[in-house]
């Protein structure tokens, strides 16, 4: 006979490292190990990457490092503590209408945080050799060159990213904390891990991309605005800081068109999207998120 004070019980937690599938849960990692699981990623980028930079100098592709160090780990660690990898890392099919929305959010988005940057370049500015490796990284005087960045600095940088941060690490956060918490205490880590010469910017970038997610219930929403926001800002940094030294901010002019372009591309985003409730949410009670 079973105990009826179990069934109400809720989950089951594990003793492992993740917990019990249950009403209003999915099965995948405890928000403290998925943490450390995406600081070992992100280090292991940083290794990956300095080896290779080491070996081949400043015109090697990133890609090789984000598929070596974030995005075979995440995908075997996911295999591994959940039955479904596309649901619990949200790879989940798109629609054409939010897919627009979403390149015109994250592109006037870009374009307005890059006057907060240059407040934030003068309160906390960026060391003269990680300037200059950021420039070498995304410089484009060849079209060997801007394969190699677009490849790695904004396609596979994007995607493998936000596989970790808004599918990994928020997913996670999300199961136990619900939407807005995850997505805060997500987009800080990426703040402090990303950029911590601008961690306000880079913070509420990553707010963005979290809630694009979120909200559309695909992690592709975010991996294309991310994209957007890496290609431009090369195409800013190539067109701007290399070429002439100049440091960019959108004309004060552009500012209202720049909002208004936002506040329209969000709001169609939002209503075209839906408010897509991941499986593990439905019916669940406190654990579900708001719609918005």
């Amino acid at each position: 006979m079973v105990d009826e004070r179990a069934e109400s019980a809720g989950p089951v937690e594990s003793p492992g490292l993740g917990h019990e599938a249950g009403e209003g849960r999915r099965y995948f990692l405890r928000p403290i190990v998925a943490l450390g699981l995406t600081l070992a990623c992100y280090v292991a980028l940083q290794v990956v990457a300095a080896v290779l930079m080491l070996a081949l100098g400043p015109g090697y592709s990133l890609l090789p490092a984000y598929v070596a160090a974030v995005v075979v780990p995440v995908l075997l660690i996911t295999r591994e503590h959940s039955p479904s990898v596309k649901k619990t890392l949200r790879l989940l099919p798109v629609k054409a209408a939010p897919m627009m929305f979403t390149v015109g959010v994250c592109f006037s988005f870009i374009l307005l945080q890059y006057n907060i940057a240059g407040l934030m370049e003068k309160l906390f500015p960026m060391p003269s050799w990680m300037e200059n490796f950021l420039l070498d990284m995304t410089r484009i005087r060849s079209l060997s060159e801007a394969l190699r960045v677009v490849s790695g600095v904004v396609l596979a940088a994007a995607a493998a990213e936000e596989l970790l941060f808004r599918g990994f690490l928020q997913g996670s956060l999300e199961d136990r904390r619900g939407r807005w918490s995850a997505i805060v205490l997500t987009s800080l880590v990426f703040a402090v891990l990303h950029d911590p010469w601008r961690l306000v910017p880079v913070f509420f970038i990553g707010v963005l991309l979290g809630y694009l997610a979120s909200r559309g219930g695909s992690v592709y929403y975010s991996m294309v605005g991310h994209a957007v926001t890496n290609g431009t800002s090369v195409a800013g940094l190539n067109i701007f800081a290399v070429e002439s030294g100049a440091e960019f901010s959108l004309p004060w002019p552009l500012i209202p068109v720049m909002v208004l372009v936002f506040a329209v591309s969000i709001v169609g985003f939002v209503r075209t999207a839906g408010a897509r409730q991941p499986e593990w949410q439905r019916g669940a009670g406190p654990t579900a998120t708001p719609g918005g």
